[in-house]
């Protein structure tokens, strides 16, 4: 997904030509050297990401807390701000071991999202994921999905490590699930039954009314059609860029 902002650079590769923007995931730059550019490199969840080697945020002190979780992709960690709150020791697929071990006799567990955490972090959680970063994801080279948690370790090369990319239980609550027609993480191409506008690679807006499961209002984008500036390329959709 080609990121794009509103400062001078021009950048083309894999996820089409953009402006350069202030993270790794928004610079027009493939920095881990993988061939993919920002928003289609798989490391890459959203404009705020400033690693592009893993699904690490590379913001300092960000969804570090070995127990908790709050939205995962608002670029801060903590649930003042947004109202989401989850205990991973609520999960019965363990990823909070061994620091905060899956815990069947906590109570109130699961906790269901607020309406403030869904009001604020729904918008900014890509397909496949949940509001607290538990994501389906394609292994690069392969139709094989894992649901992992992201964090720090966790890249696309151990995905299919459990002792790294950690399973986890997605949140109905606030789950963006990843439909047929949709592109997700690692998945960078369409079926054909999804009317792709330019023929087998996603649709592009244009041409043959392809959208990728865009909402209403949201520009459609492909590993070769930019957002415009200002916009950023989130699993197939230009959604603004955070001031």
């Amino acid at each position: 997904m080609g990121g794009s902002s509103g400062t001078a650079g021009q950048g083309t590769g894999p996820g089409g030509g953009c402006v350069a923007g202030n993270t790794e995931c928004t610079d027009c730059i493939d920095n881990d050297g993988d061939g993919w550019i920002d928003g289609w490199d798989i490391n890459c969840i959203g404009p705020l990401d400033n690693d592009e080697s893993s699904f690490a945020t590379g913001i300092p002190g960000d969804n570090i807390d070995p127990c908790k979780q709050d939205c995962f992709f608002d670029g801060n960690s903590g649930q003042g701000d947004d109202g989401c709150d989850w205990e991973l020791a609520c999960d019965p697929k363990n990823p909070g071991a061994p620091d905060c071990p899956y815990d069947p006799n906590k109570m109130n567990c699961p906790p269901a999202p607020t309406q403030e955490c869904i009001d604020n972090c729904a918008a900014l959680t890509p397909n496949g994921c949940d509001c607290f970063g538990c994501c389906i994801v394609t292994v690069p080279g392969t139709t094989t999905t894992v649901t992992v948690l992201l964090e720090l370790g966790c890249t696309e090369d151990k995905l299919t490590d459990p002792t790294v990319c950690k399973p986890c239980t997605q949140q109905a609550g606030c789950l963006n699930p990843c439909d047929p027609c949709e592109y997700c993480l690692g998945k960078t191409t369409l079926p054909p039954e999804c009317n792709p506008g330019t023929g087998g690679g996603g649709g592009n807006g244009t041409g043959g009314g392809g959208t990728n499961g865009c909402p209403p209002g949201e520009l459609p984008c492909t590993p070769t059609v930019a957002c415009p500036p200002n916009y950023y390329c989130q699993t197939g959709c230009c959604v603004q860029i955070p001031s």
